[in-house]
C-alpha cells in the first residue's frame, strides 16, 4: 500500500498540467515548472516574445526553456514499474499509444490515433473529462447520501405501509377520474335522449293537428290518388262537376297530402355521436391536447422547419440566418413557440424511422450557444449535456438505444420500435411523463421543480430524419 502511494505521488509529479498525461519530451521553463515540449509549443507567445507558465502564470523567455533529462528518465522508470502492474496502464492497447482524450459518445479513453479514426465522436481532454465526471459523481453521491439518511431507521413494515398508502392514492386518483367521466357520460346520455323525446313530441303534435284539420281523416297521398283515379273514370260532365273539389282556379291542389314527419335518425341526430360527445367533453377535462408549433427563432441553422411549424428535419447545409440570442448555434435543437408556466399540457411527436433524436421539454434559460455553468466547461466547447441539471428533461434515441436523459442516463427497455411518443407536462407537480402514443403505455417520468417557463424541446441529428408534431384525435 505504501509503495502504491509513492508511485501515485511520483506519477503526479511527472504529469503534464496541460494534457494530463505523463511528460513526453519534458522541458522546464525559467520559473522551474515542467511540461511536455509539444504542449508548451501550443501556448500563445506574447508581443514581447514571452510565454506564460500554465502552472504559476510567470512570464518566461523561450531561451530559458531547456530539456529536462531527469524528468524524462523518471517517466521511463515509472512506465517500467507500471508495466509490472497488469491492471494499470495509461496506453491504448490497440495502438500502444498513451491516452490523450475521453470520448463522451462511447464513454471510453482514446489515444490520438483512435480519435482520428472516429472524427465524429465528441472528445475532450482527459483532465477536463475527469473533472466533469468527478463533479457528476459527487452530485450522485450527495443524492444517494440524502436518500440514505431518509431511509435510516426505516424497517420493512414501514416500507410496506408506505407502499400501501401510495397504492391507495393511485387507486383513488384512478377511481375519481373514471367516476367523473361516468357522471359526464350519464348526463350526456340523458340530455340527448331528452332531445330525441322532445322532437318526437313535436312530430306527434303535428300529426294530431293535421288529423283535426281534416275531421279526423287526414289526407294522405293514397287517398288523393284514389280520388283522382275515381274522377278520371267519369264522363266529361261528372268529371267537371267534381274537379272543383280537387283544383282551385289557378290549378293548384286544394287538398295537399300531409308530409311525413322528419325521420328522427336524421337532422340533429345524424352527426357521429361519440365524436360530438368527445368534443363537448374537452370543456370538462383538466388536461386537453395542446397545439404545439416550432419556434423558427430558436432553430439551429442546419434545421429546416415546415411552413406550418409542425415538422423539423436536418438540411444539407447551414441556412443563412441571423444568430439571434434565442437560437441554438451549437446544438441541432429547436424549442416550441409557446412556454408553459402553469397547468397540464399534452402533445404527441411522430419520430417515425428517425435514428438520432431527443424529445422532451426545456427551461427557457437552457444554454443555446457554448458552454454551461453546471460542469464549468471551457468557453470554446461546442456541446452541452442535455439533462435536468442543464434544464432539459427528455428521452433520446441513439445507436438503437432508448435512454432517459438523467444524470447519468438511464437505458430504457421498450417493446418494439417507438414511432410516436406523447409528452405530458404537469407544471405545478413538476412532472414530465412520456408514453407510447400508439397504445398509451407509460415509458418514463421525470420529477423536478420548475421555477420558470418550460418549452417543448426537440433535437435531431441525421439527414433524412424528421420529427413531426401530430394532432391528437379521438
Amino acid at each position: 500500500m505504501a509503495c502504491d502511494e509513492e508511485i501515485s505521488k511520483l506519477k503526479e509529479q511527472i504529469t503534464c498540467a496541460l494534457c494530463g498525461q505523463l511528460f513526453k519530451d519534458p522541458v522546464t521553463m525559467g520559473c522551474g515548472h515542467t511540461s511536455c515540449k509539444d504542449c508548451l509549443a501550443k501556448l500563445v507567445i506574447s508581443k514581447d516574445g514571452k510565454v506564460t507558465c500554465p502552472t504559476c502564470s510567470t512570464e518566461c523567455s523561450p531561451v530559458d526553456i531547456v530539456d529536462n533529462e531527469l524528468a524524462a528518465k523518471l517517466v521511463e522508470t515509472l512506465k517500467k514499474i507500471l508495466e509490472l502492474k497488469p491492471d494499470e496502464g495509461d496506453e491504448c492497447q490497440k495502438h500502444n499509444l498513451p491516452y490523450t482524450v475521453f470520448c463522451l459518445d462511447d464513454m471510453k479513453l482514446m489515444c490520438d490515433k483512435m480519435a482520428k479514426e472516429h472524427p465524429d465522436c465528441r472528445t475532450v481532454p482527459i483532465k477536463e473529462a475527469a473533472d466533469r465526471f468527478k463533479e457528476k459523481l459527487q452530485q450522485v453521491l450527495e443524492n444517494l447520501e440524502v436518500q440514505a439518511k431518509e431511509n435510516v431507521g426505516r424497517d420493512e413494515q414501514k416500507n410496506l405501509i408506505d407502499l400501501k398508502n401510495q397504492g391507495d392514492k393511485v387507486r383513488d386518483k384512478i377511481e375519481n377520474a373514471f367516476e367523473a367521466l361516468k357522471k359526464y357520460l350519464d348526463r350526456e346520455e340523458s340530455a340527448i335522449i331528452q332531445q330525441v323525446e322532445a322532437q318526437e313530441e313535436i312530430f306527434l303534435q303535428q300529426l294530431e293537428d293535421g288529423s283535426s284539420e281534416t275531421g279526423g281523416n287526414p289526407v294522405t297521398i293514397e287517398h288523393l290518388i284514389a280520388d283522382i283515379k275515381n274522377t278520371l273514370s267519369k264522363d266529361d260532365i261528372p268529371l267537371l262537376k267534381n274537379v272543383g273539389t280537387i283544383f282551385d282556379r289557378n290549378g293548384a291542389l286544394l287538398r295537399k297530402p300531409k308530409e311525413s314527419p322528419m325521420d328522427l335518425s336524421q337532422g340533429g341526430f345524424n352527426v357521429p355521436l361519440q365524436y360530438a360527445v368527445w368534443k363537448r367533453m374537452l370543456k370538462h377535462l383538466d388536461t386537453v391536447p395542446t397545439l404545439v408549433t416550432l419556434d423558427p427563432l430558436t432553430a439551429n441553422g442546419h434545421l429546416i422547419l415546415s411552413q406550418d411549424g409542425t415538422e423539423v428535419r436536418v438540411g444539407d447545409k447551414q441556412e443563412d440566418i441571423p444568430d439571434n440570442p434565442e437560437r441554438f448555434s451549437r446544438w441541432l435543437s429547436v424549442l416550441g413557440s409557446e412556454g408553459f408556466s402553469a397547468g397540464k399540457h399534452i402533445w404527441e411527436v411522430e419520430v417515425g424511422d428517425s435514428t438520432v433524436w431527443q424529445v422532451g421539454v426545456a427551461k427557457g434559460s437552457v444554454p443555446r450557444k457554448r458552454g454551461f455553468t453546471p460542469f464549468h466547461w471551457q468557453e470554446s466547447r461546442k456541446f452541452f449535456t442535455p439533462e435536468p441539471q442543464a434544464g432539459v428533461w427528455a428521452l433520446a434515441l441513439q445507436d438503437g438505444d432508448y435512454t432517459a436523459l438523467t444524470s447519468p442516463p438511464i437505458e430504457l427497455r421498450l417493446k418494439g420500435k417507438l414511432r410516436k411518443m406523447g409528452v405530458y407536462l404537469e407544471y405545478e407537480a413538476g412532472l414530465v411523463s412520456f408514453y407510447n402514443a400508439d397504445d398509451v403505455s407509460h415509458i418514463y417520468t421525470f420529477k423536478d421543480k420548475f421555477t420558470e417557463p418550460i418549452y417543448p424541446y426537440f433535437y435531431i441529428a441525421h439527414k433524412g430524419d424528421a420529427l413531426k408534431l401530430t394532432p391528437l384525435g379521438i
